[in-house]
């Protein structure tokens, strides 16, 4: 199985306008731009309720788009985690 691209999510969040909307009607403060940059930065955590509602996946894809985003692989963020 393949891992989902942030592109993708935003895409099928409706695009990055859509998600800075849904922010703005739950009460936040979130750029177009500022979506934008995900592909490289990643879906910040406090943002993941509303990408979930928006689109049909779920925490573990999130974990896993964000892991390829920022060039981390799940196992090794699962061990490094395991040594704190």
């Amino acid at each position: 199985m393949s891992t989902i691209t942030i592109r993708q999510i935003i895409k099928d969040a409706g695009g990055a306008e859509a998600i800075a909307n849904a922010v703005a009607d739950a009460g936040g403060d979130l750029s177009k731009d500022a979506v934008y940059k995900w592909t490289k930065t990643g879906i910040p955590d406090r943002h993941w309720p509303i990408i979930i509602a928006l689109t049909e996946h779920g925490p573990v894809a999130l974990y896993a788009a964000n892991c390829a985003a920022r060039g981390v692989s799940i196992d090794a963020s699962q061990h490094s985690e395991a040594a704190e």
